[in-house]
């Protein structure tokens, strides 16, 4: 039992003593902005931001939060925090592709499927000619309106989107019609959101139909250019490598992923491939920061130390001792696990 007393009325009161039961704290972009203001002395336990303060700080608050997130060595829990695993779809003749929300076929959740399962595979029942627009399948269940949906026809894969799905039938009309007639048991693979652009791809494989993965290798850009089929239209094969470069412009915000030869021979096989995405802005007040929560204090002190000039605010020792503690138990919050292996050097037949 703890006693307590009362402010301001020099009474005392008993409570029994207890746990909350809750784990979801949090806090806000305005919370953060207000709380590195109050620490730096811009404002007092009374005053409140000003709307150019507010943006002012928001600014800075984003800035920070987009320059450690990724790989950076500063910060090794984000590359387990912003980690991701989404699936990519390869064409016949096709050996670049954009990976992005505006990109090319790179599945990241389909509505009905659990986590892991980036997209659904269904076969056909039946038999669709030519011109049509209607295939009928095994099951529609997590086949969904406005699904991005892909048709093997011929060695390709011809992509669409669902326009309707009649689910006691079975059918699903896409929104454009078929090239080429279309029999039973072919494959059908259909997702509903795409991945964003990754910050850094950290493995790939080559997935088939039965799940089972051949593991891919990472090129430098030297050694794919050095290639010399790369880009020949009939040098279809499995993958064996990948080159990505993370680029962006408000006009392509999309990464850009590269294979080892022409094209695909089978196309029902697709890229896993593990990822760092992004995190997220901070555009409104009440929008929580994309971070663990062992990150909120850092966010709070290294804003204080960005904003203190704009004040005119002096930037403590003390401030600056908190920050660096801060900064060195979130950069060391889930940490990735590695292996190290050692080998004895033997020399060579000159040497011992």
């Amino acid at each position: 039992m703890t006693i307590l007393l009362i402010p301001g009325t020099g009474t005392s009161s008993s409570i029994t003593q207890s746990t909350s039961g809750t784990y979801n704290f949090s806090v806000t972009q305005y919370q953060v902005i207000r709380q590195s203001m109050l620490d730096i002395g811009a404002l007092d336990a009374l005053e409140q931001p000003t709307p150019e303060e507010y943006t002012d700080c928001g600014f800075k608050l984003n800035m920070f939060v987009k320059q450690i997130m990724g790989k950076q060595d500063f910060a090794p829990g984000m590359k387990v925090w912003t980690r991701e695993r989404s699936a990519l779809f390869l064409g016949y003749t096709q050996y670049t592709y954009k990976l992005g929300a505006t990109g090319d076929n790179w599945a990241q959740k389909t509505v009905g499927l659990s986590y892991p399962q980036q997209f659904n595979s269904v076969l056909t029942t039946g038999t669709a000619a030519a011109s049509q627009a209607n295939i009928t399948v095994a099951s529609s269940a997590n086949v969904n309106l406005n699904d991005y949906i892909g048709v093997l026809v011929g060695g390709d894969l011809l992509w669409t989107t669902v326009s309707a799905v009649n689910t006691s039938t079975n059918v699903v009309t896409l929104a454009t019609n078929l090239t080429a007639a279309v029999g039973p048991n072919s494959q059908v693979f259909n997702y509903t959101t795409k991945g964003q652009r990754p910050e850094v791809i950290i493995a790939a494989n080559l997935r088939d139909i039965y799940f089972n993965d051949t593991p891919l290798r990472m090129m430098t850009v030297e050694e794919y250019e050095s290639l010399p089929t790369k880009a020949m239209p009939t040098f279809q094969s499995d993958p064996t490598a990948i080159l990505y470069e993370t680029k962006f412009t408000v006009q392509d915000p999309n990464g850009r992923l590269y294979i080892d030869c022409g094209g695909a021979q089978d196309v029902t096989k697709h890229l896993h491939i593990t990822w760092l995405r992004p995190v997220q802005d901070l555009d409104n007040p009440g929008d929580c920061p994309d971070y663990p929560q062992r990150y909120y204090a850092m966010l709070v002190l290294e804003l204080g130390k960005l904003i203190a000039p704009m004040f005119d605010c002096e930037w403590t020792q003390t401030l600056e001792s908190s920050r660096v503690e801060a900064r060195a138990i979130a950069s060391e919050a889930d940490p990735e696990v590695s292996r190290a292996y050692f080998e004895v050097d033997s020399g060579d037949a000159y040497g011992p």
